[in-house]
């Protein structure tokens, strides 16, 4: 099956050299229109109806995020090409929206693409999500996660999560009415994408924790933490100074 795409970017050689290594490396995506700006996207999503759009985020007069607020519906995917910080492509992550940083590499065009493949047809659309990476790129903090689950896509703030607690290749979510959520994650890829937030501290291998949650912290037989739900967390021996020295930082 072919999905068609579109292209815009400002730049004529960006796009001609995106095509190419969609042409030579997705054979499942045809590339149906170019567009320099997002007037003229607009105009072509339109008429061409497109399966993918791949949108440059810096041009003239209007940039890649306000594309959305022009079409009549958003019944396709984004990949966004961006030369953004590290910051903003945490934000592109746990919002669920994808990206590719220039210059292109081959190996990461593919993933993209067949994850946006994955995506076409899940709920939430991409509005949702998008939503999502404006108000945490507007924050310029990661306010709100969005986890992969079996029907698609649930929207977290971060503030309703207690505890994050790794089962092998999984991690359980518990969030403050003790609901959990199964994720096909590691803990330590919820650690890298929490690390700016100072809100979460790594206690022990299998927890990540919401410091705000923390009820009490029990010193005694190497350390614990009682969370808010009352479930005792172990403290690591070797985590046990960085997080007194967390909890020095924070007390009265």
């Amino acid at each position: 099956m072919k999905y068609k795409a579109i292209i815009i970017d400002d730049e004529a050689k960006a796009r001609r050299l995106l095509q190419t290594l969609i042409e030579e490396n997705c054979p499942e995506i045809e590339i149906i229109a170019q567009a320099e700006d997002v007037p003229n996207a607009v105009k072509a999503i339109h008429q061409f109806k497109p399966d993918i759009v791949f949108s440059d985020i810096d041009m003239p007069i209007y940039n890649g995020f306000q594309l959305l607020d022009f079409v009549d519906k958003t019944d396709f995917e984004l990949i966004y090409c961006t030369a953004h910080n590290d910051f903003a492509l945490k934000a592109f992550e746990v919002s669920a929206v994808d990206y590719l940083v220039k210059p292109i590499q081959i190996s990461l065009l593919v993933k993209a693409v067949e994850k946006a493949i994955r995506l076409r047809n899940a709920s939430p659309t991409i509005t949702q999500r998008l939503d999502t990476l404006k108000e945490n790129l507007k924050a310029n903090a990661l306010k709100k996660i969005a986890l992969p689950i079996a029907d698609g896509l649930r929207f977290v703030d971060l503030d309703n999560i207690l505890y994050l607690e790794a089962e092998g290749a999984y991690t359980h979510v518990v969030l403050k009415d003790n609901s959990k959520i199964l994720i096909s994650k590691k803990l330590k890829e919820f650690e890298t994408l929490l690390s700016d937030n100072k809100n979460f501290f790594r206690t022990h291998r299998s927890f990540l924790i919401n410091i705000d949650a923390i009820k009490q912290y029990i010193k005694s037989d190497g350390g614990s933490i009682i969370m808010s739900n009352h479930t005792e967390i172990p403290v690591a021996r070797e985590r046990k100074d960085d997080f007194q020295s967390l909890i020095e930082s924070i007390r009265l």
